[in-house]
């Protein structure tokens, strides 16, 4: 499956020549991975994004989405792919690749943020050092969005700290794994295609995922509760090779961007609206969705300062500049 989808992206990635009314026309054609169903409103927003770009530059880019992560490409892996131009244009999770950039995951650090506003702040300020590290592995940032913050489904009632013991948790990144270990629960990273079997078999009672993801994965058929911890709210680049972009008309280049600032801004206000109507969903299903009380909040908090300061050491000197910068600025204790 891997060589399949590999040559067939590179494949793609080369001009193909056109002839519309005697003219040719030189027309490029990319390949998009895409971790989540069609249905996924980040997806959807790709969709939007690739009609536009193909409008803004008279057909001559051409992007083809592959929806479900159908081309072969597991989310660690994307990073690389990318670098080495197995993948021209990806949908990458900041927190999802960190074993290969540490710094990347500054945007899925836990509790740091606490709505929308602030995690958009936060990644304003990671920005150049977002920049900076991508550029090393051959690619840039077209556009990001943002998910609602991730909370966690489980069969019981999770009021405190001391409820989290004892779980059997999916978690989707490192900020997960690293959570559960803090907690006591015993935290599995998986996709969610191996959710319902690992539950079926008792390998799992619970998930660390957002809203959103929630009702795509109708964790009413599984679950009871979904409390809103607002561990992260986790933020997806869109990434292309720096090799293909060059090769792109600088006309085009100049469209694509224009279409690709618009979508950001669109898709980071869309968040707050995808929270609300997924929240909506999930309590129309049964699903009982519980708030945390202050004292919980102050467990969790701690658990988030003691996580994040184990977490900069292995990610340097930028990371704590940018933490100490959104402390001065937010006037939280981090």
């Amino acid at each position: 499956i891997r060589d399949v989808a590999v040559t067939g992206v590179q494949t793609c990635a080369l001009p193909i020549l056109l002839i519309a009314s005697g003219v040719a026309m030189a027309k490029t054609v990319w390949d998009m991975h895409l971790n989540y169903p069609a249905g996924n409103f980040h997806s959807k927003g790709a969709q939007r994004f690739a009609d536009q770009v193909k409008a803004a530059t008279g057909g001559e880019l051409e992007i083809r989405l592959h929806p479900g992560s159908s081309l072969g490409f597991k989310g660690p892996e994307l990073l690389r792919a990318v670098a080495e131009g197995q993948l021209v244009i990806s949908e990458i999770p900041t927190g999802i690749v960190e074993g290969d950039a540490p710094v990347l995951a500054m945007t899925a650090q836990p509790f740091l943020s606490s709505n929308t506003f602030e995690q958009r702040l936060m990644y304003q300020l990671a920005k150049p050092t977002y920049k900076k590290t991508l550029k090393k592995f051959n690619q840039f940032t077209l556009y990001t969005s943002v998910w609602p913050f991730s909370g966690i489904y489980t069969k019981r009632a999770i009021r405190s700290a001391a409820d989290l013991k004892g779980l059997k948790m999916r978690v989707y990144d490192g900020t997960g794994l690293a959570f559960g270990k803090l907690a006591g629960i015993a935290a599995r990273k998986m996709p969610f295609s191996e959710v319902y079997p690992a539950m079926k078999a008792g390998l799992l009672d619970s998930m660390y995922t957002s809203s959103a993801s929630g009702v795509d994965a109708k964790a009413w058929e599984m679950l009871d509760y979904f409390t809103r911890i607002n561990i992260v709210g986790p933020v997806n680049m869109v990434n292309v090779n720096i090799g293909a972009w060059n090769n792109l008309p600088t006309k085009v280049q100049r469209a694509v961007q224009a279409v690709a600032t618009q979508m950001e801004d669109e898709m980071w206000n869309l968040a707050g609206d995808m929270e609300r109507t997924s929240l909506a969903k999930l309590k129309a299903n049964g699903l009982k969705v519980l708030d945390v009380d202050p004292a919980f909040r102050t467990d969790l908090d701690e658990m988030g300062r003691k996580l994040r300061s184990a977490w900069v050491n292995k990610a340097g000197s930028d990371a704590q500049a940018i933490f100490d910068q959104y402390a001065k600025i937010t006037g939280r204790d981090l």
